[in-house]
């Protein structure tokens, strides 16, 4: 059985392709709902019957300490999930996961900033209540980035809890810019699946970085105790060197030169039993300190010692142990919960849509407009958390 630390590895093809997959589905996914609910009119007066019914429903069914709450509510759990990310990442020092939710949250934001003032354009079909283009939201865009990032500065063990929760509150997040008046449902929609491709991004990211951190003295903390370790050798040495001077003086037996000096002439050089060598001769200090001891303990001790020595420790930074190893925490939210809420989403707009007559605020096509809105939110911060929950299985 061998106690060699196994060498590192490198990323295999598969889990490079599989998350940019992954990436793709998600900006397709935006795409559609781009076409649909910009550049077709049926998509327009889906999307802005939703909104119109969302803020008839505000008076009618929810209290005013609930909608002054909702006013707030993005920001309040904006700065408690970045609070709680900072603690984190202090206390488990994951710095490279903090810096990939760094770059996830810049990035998101300039996409659907870019998005939204740049490459979209909303025609004016005579049915639009908002002029200009609204996709996608940034309000939600903004507060899902830091749940993400705090999902991947999240211990292993808090994971599944963390991912629950960010989705629910995405979710919720999103819902509320539309029932505050600020978005249409495609709007928070198309945000949260644009957050997950970046977060699979992320992932992606710190994945080769802890490949890269797995090699053996790649970590700068590794360099630095290499250097360390040669000059105190050197030092060790000269020191050694001024000890013995030019004689061939053998020290006392016992003393701390002997047993630890191998520059000494018959002490730390190999040789055979007998008068001729000085370790091991009858006569002479040294046959004090070696005479009585059996060769195998004399004069490597160390080599007698299994590998790895006690108080070794492997490299803290070498998270990555390839597919299916590591810490794999459960996947929230399932698989069945995404489909679930994609198919009653769908049916409803498309039941709607195909109603003889158009849906009017405070009728039954209205209301069912509104809650396919919602579902679409839940799906796609669903579909958004599973995809990076998923790739952050096998890291540690």
């Amino acid at each position: 059985m061998s106690f060699l630390p196994a060498p590192a590895r490198s990323m295999p093809r598969r889990s490079v392709i599989r998350p940019l997959m992954t990436v793709a589905m998600l900006g397709v996914c935006v795409g559609i709902a781009s076409y649909i609910s910009l550049m077709t009119m049926t998509g327009q007066s889906l999307d802005d019957e939703a909104l119109a019914q969302a803020k008839a429903d505000r008076n009618d069914f929810f209290p005013w300490i609930f909608l002054a709450a909702a006013q707030h509510l993005p920001e309040l759990v904006s700065i408690a999930a970045a609070v709680l990310a900072l603690v984190w990442t202090f206390r488990t020092r994951r710095w490279i996961p903090a810096l990939a939710g760094l770059g996830m949250i810049l990035g998101a934001n300039f996409t659907t900033q870019f998005l939204k003032r740049v490459l979209l354009e909303k025609p004016d079909y005579g049915i639009q209540q908002i002029v200009h283009n609204s996709f996608p939201s940034g309000h939600t865009t903004a507060t899902a980035t830091i749940l993400v990032a705090l999902l991947l500065v999240a211990p292993p063990h808090l994971r599944a809890k963390t991912a629950t929760w960010g989705w629910f509150l995405a979710a919720i997040t999103g819902m509320l810019t539309v029932l505050n008046g600020w978005h249409r449902p495609s709007d928070a929609a198309a945000a949260l699946l644009i957050v997950g491709a970046w977060g699979v991004l992320a992932v992606l990211a710190i994945r080769f970085a802890d490949a890269a951190l797995s090699r053996p003295g790649a970590h700068p903390s590794d360099v630095y105790r290499r250097v360390r370790q040669k000059m105190d050798a050197r030092r060790e040495n000269l020191q050694q060197r001024e000890d013995r001077g030019d004689s061939a003086f053998i020290p006392p037996a016992g003393s701390h030169q002997q047993q630890h000096n191998p520059h000494q002439p018959g002490i730390g050089q190999p040789g055979p039993r007998g008068d001729g060598n000085p370790r091991f001769g009858t006569q002479g200090p040294a046959a004090a300190s070696y005479s009585n001891a059996p060769y195998v303990n004399a004069p490597y001790p160390q080599a007698q010692q299994p590998y790895p020595p006690a108080g070794f420790q492997q490299n803290p930074y070498a998270q990555y142990n390839g597919p299916g190893h590591g810490h794999r925490a459960p996947v929230h939210p399932r698989r069945g919960t995404v489909i679930t809420l994609l198919v009653l989403a769908i049916g409803l707009a498309v039941t709607v849509a195909l109603m003889p007559s158009p849906a009017v605020a405070g009728t039954w096509a209205g209301r069912a407009t509104v809650i396919a809105g919602y579902l679409g939110i839940a799906a796609a911060a669903a579909l958004s958390w599973r995809s990076v929950a998923r790739w952050l299985r096998s890291l540690s």
